[in-house]
């Protein structure tokens, strides 16, 4: 199907944080604009933290969707589908799917090992899948 979401999980993912910094970096490297959609301003907060500290090398300006400034930078951290200002990349850390995520050209699924996150990872694959999307699969173990 033409124009669909493309949707990437990974599971099993040991620490997601640090998955999700990896992927946004290559993201970057390829002039990508990113949504960290997180469960809530804590762990937005904690992720923002962990980019802006990702390695001595490397820098990851963003910004907290929900600030004036954030079309300044290229990765929006929300917590909340109205702080959503761009529809490129999407990354998924929360237990349901966002409903909004058919706007977005790519969609990555983050899953960690922990027993509900995987129930939750299997709901929305399940969502995914019935409705017909292609979904790449990449378990990390």
């Amino acid at each position: 199907m033409l124009g669909m979401t493309k949707i990437r999980f990974y599971t099993d993912v040991p620490d997601p944080m640090q998955l999700m910094t990896q992927l946004v970096a290559q993201a970057l490297d390829k002039q990508r604009r990113v949504t960290l959609y997180l469960a809530d301003e804590a762990a937005a907060q904690a992720m923002s933290k962990q980019l802006w500290h990702a390695s001595a090398d490397t820098f990851l300006a963003n910004a907290m969707a929900d600030e004036p400034l954030v079309a300044m930078t290229p990765i929006h951290l929300a917590w909340q589908p109205t702080h959503i200002v761009q529809d490129e990349l999407l990354f998924n850390y929360q237990t349901s799917q966002p409903l909004f995520f058919g706007r977005f050209r790519h969609l990555f699924e983050i899953v960690g090992s922990d027993a509900q996150e995987k129930q939750a990872g299997r709901q929305r694959y399940a969502f995914y899948r019935d409705r017909g999307y292609e979904i790449q699969h990449i378990k990390h173990s």
